[in-house]
């Protein structure tokens, strides 16, 4: 039957985690969904007096070669979305996401995830320093030589008081440290240029680029970000520190002026900017 040797996969992985398990206050029930198995986690074994925020993460692990989405999935695939809805004491919930990984498979290229993901959530809370209930309906796409819409429901219960780190705490700072931090603030500098022969983006940094990579987005419309873009060529100048991405994109798609959000992932590093593009230099 569809979807029943995925389910089927998941369960088992699940039975797995869960003969392993040890009760830990802030650290949720392992569910399965399709091609994967997911928690909630939290940095903190409960709310901490007064404290208006909180850490958490969604914790998820993927059969193997199956893929996930990063929030702009490329000319394939859709983002993830979190739906908190049914959640008490809590105020909003923003994800901060990890640098993701290019694939590419018939010519089209996407961004995502594999193996093991951690998404942190900095969670803001009506009452601080008072109990939350988190409530997350999860939707997802995953894919391997065929993709699969996801679902799964999680939840994770903080009573309040004395705060303790939790086994999650050093595993989502790994995480948050994937997330791309600003440009200026890392010492990276970043210039966007369109011409006739294409789009240029150069990167400098006072610490050599290793293997880099670039993800581009721009809005083409209210809530939707232009994905469908080939794979950079990347060269190398000043011993590492200037990494130069070129595009073939015609100057009509992105005329002088049109503001970029770049993301540049590099080994354990990962950079974002705000850029408009500036015409090429006659």
């Amino acid at each position: 039957m569809p979807g029943l040797r995925p389910r089927l996969l998941a369960a088992a992985a699940l039975a797995c985690l869960a003969r392993d398990a040890v009760a830990e206050q802030g650290i949720g029930d392992w569910v399965a969904a399709d091609e994967a198995v997911l928690r909630l986690v939290s940095a903190v074994s409960a709310v901490p007096p007064g404290q208006a925020r909180i850490l958490v993460g969604l914790h998820l692990r993927l059969a193997e070669a199956w893929r996930i989405y990063w929030r702009t999935p490329g000319a394939a695939g859709l983002p993830p979305e979190f739906d908190w809805t049914g959640s008490s004491n809590l105020a909003g919930a923003i994800p901060h996401w990890p640098a993701p990984r290019r694939f590419e498979a018939f010519g089209l290229q996407s961004y995502g995830y594999t193996g093991e993901v951690i998404f942190p959530v900095t969670a803001s809370l009506v009452r601080p320093g008072e109990p939350v209930a988190l409530r997350l309906t999860w939707r997802y796409l995953v894919c391997r030589e065929v993709c699969m819409p996801g679902e799964a429901e999680l939840s994770l219960d903080l009573d309040a008081g004395h705060a303790a780190q939790t086994s999650a705490a050093a595993p989502i700072a790994h995480a948050l440290a994937r997330v791309p931090a600003r440009a200026e603030a890392s010492g990276v500098a970043v210039l966007a240029r369109s011409g006739p022969e294409g789009l240029a983006v150069t990167a400098r940094s006072a610490a050599p680029f290793v293997a880099p990579d670039l993800f581009l987005e721009w809005q083409v419309g209210p809530g939707r970000r232009r994905p469908d873009l080939p794979k950079p060529a990347v060269t190398l100048h000043n011993g590492g520190r200037e990494a130069e991405f070129r595009l073939p994109i015609q100057a009509v798609l992105l005329p002088p002026g049109t503001r970029l959000a770049v993301t540049i992932a590099d080994a354990d590093a990962a950079i974002e900017a705000e850029v408009t593009v500036e015409p090429q230099p006659r």
